[in-house]
């Protein structure tokens, strides 16, 4: 059963939820059978689970109705043409680590998608705010904690803006590389 997402004293962001809310539907999408996969399901499941969403958590009524229209047109775009549709990520929604060096900390970084291609692993990372510096600091470290979780070092990271449409990919080496082992 669905809960709503709702905001308290110190609750969910709008982004927040909004994450929770794209997470469970790619979550539902993935679990589909490429055949299934589609603009109508994607539309199906958005329509399903924006209901968690409550309106209170945005700076007005438009403001929720033109995040809920982006996210709902660029999930299509990204996610739901012809070839996108027959991929199957190889982690989806995971969690990894990078372990600074001894005695240093660990940092955990979120993976949305990494799709495994002829031996090439790509990242996917979906946005709702276009922050350089995220964008730059992400790119430096995932793909090491990939590395050290994982055990592969994507090539490329594909930045997605679900607000924007915008999709940037960076390849990994033409960033230094931070791994430490």
């Amino acid at each position: 059963m669905m809960k709503a997402i709702a905001s308290h004293e110190g609750g969910l962001t709008w982004q927040q939820a909004v994450k929770k809310v794209i997470r469970n539907v790619m979550v539902e999408y993935y679990r589909a059978v490429p055949s299934l996969r589609s603009p109508f399901y994607m539309l199906k499941l958005i329509e399903t689970y924006r209901r968690m969403l409550h309106p209170h958590l945005f700076e007005s009524p438009i403001h929720y109705y033109t995040v809920l229209a982006k996210i709902t047109d660029h999930l299509l775009q990204f996610f739901t043409s012809g070839a996108e549709a027959q991929r199957s990520p190889l982690l989806l929604f995971a969690q990894a680590t990078y372990r600074h060096g001894k005695g240093r900390g660990k940092t955990n970084v979120d993976i949305d998608f990494v799709y495994e291609e002829d031996g090439t692993y790509t990242m996917r990372k979906l946005l709702l705010e276009d922050a350089p510096s995220f964008v730059y600091h992400y790119a430096q470290i995932a793909p090491a904690a990939c590395k050290q979780t994982f055990g592969f070092y994507p090539k490329k990271i594909e930045f997605c803006s679900l607000l924007t449409g915008e999709r940037m990919v960076e390849t990994t080496d033409t960033f230094q590389l931070i791994l430490v082992t």
